[in-house]
């Protein structure tokens, strides 16, 4: 079953109750966590993991909602802003949000906007499985590179960037490797074998025992919490599915 896992940043504790038990009486939607302010949101989310939806109230202090969204985007798969001001909606859509609810939020307008965000996240894997590409974030605002998944022999997650090696070039992506994961959950030939790296089988020589050697001489180890995953991955994919 699909779900949206999110998080709440509002600095007034009676708005963070309010989306809460909206959230807990809404299908398709789970609350994980909620901040008062956006930094410790963006902390949490650096330090923890990539979420579905962020649930964002504007004018907060410190950083307002708008100049917050900026930062949370790479983080989120989906951003709504609920505030009381009406007069944030160009500015809104402009950093690239998924909806605009005003307050006092209403019960029906949260469900609906759920179940919209719910049937992109449904349509999404049909929609990009065939694809050949990804498009990845560049280092200026609204530029993305096209990454050709065949170029791909592995991703390396650094300390607050991912590192792409292809067989003609190296790439630095902002993206976290748990993005990367995700965009390419639907391809076949790569597979996760530790913390921080990715590998693409296409570029694979040979595997022995957990030990992985791509066509460059680049050599990998398959991490205990990953091998079982790993020693499915290489039976499904023998002839016979490995019983012969």
């Amino acid at each position: 079953m699909t779900e949206l896992k999110c998080i709440v940043i509002d600095d007034e504790p009676y708005s963070i109750t309010q989306i809460e038990e909206l959230i807990s009486t809404t299908p398709g939607v789970i609350h994980e966590q909620s901040f008062d302010n956006a930094y410790d949101a963006m902390n949490y989310l650096h330090h923890h993991r990539h979420i579905d939806l962020i649930l964002s109230d504007i004018g907060m202090p410190y950083i307002n909602g708008i100049e917050a969204a900026k930062l949370l985007k790479p983080y989120c798969e989906f951003l709504i802003f609920i505030t009381g001001h009406r007069d944030y909606g160009e500015e809104s859509f402009e950093v690239g949000v998924d909806g605009y609810l005003l307050k006092p939020l209403k019960k029906l307008k949260f469900i609906q906007q759920i179940q919209r965000l719910l049937a992109i996240k449904i349509a999404e894997p049909s929609n990009r499985k065939h694809d050949s590409f990804v498009l990845i974030k560049g280092g200026l605002k609204h530029k993305y590179l096209s990454l050709q998944y065949e170029k791909v022999m592995y991703f390396k997650a650094m300390s607050n960037y991912l590192q792409i090696f292809l067989t003609d070039n190296r790439l630095i992506s902002y993206h976290t490797i748990t993005d990367m994961e995700e965009a390419i959950k639907e391809r076949s030939e790569f597979l996760r074998i530790n913390r921080s790296e990715i590998v693409s089988f296409n570029h694979v020589k040979q595997i022995d025992g957990f030990q992985i050697q791509l066509s460059n001489g680049t050599k990998f180890t398959v991490t205990r919490s990953y091998r079982k995953k790993f020693e499915e991955f290489v039976r499904d994919r023998l002839p016979g599915g490995g019983t012969n």
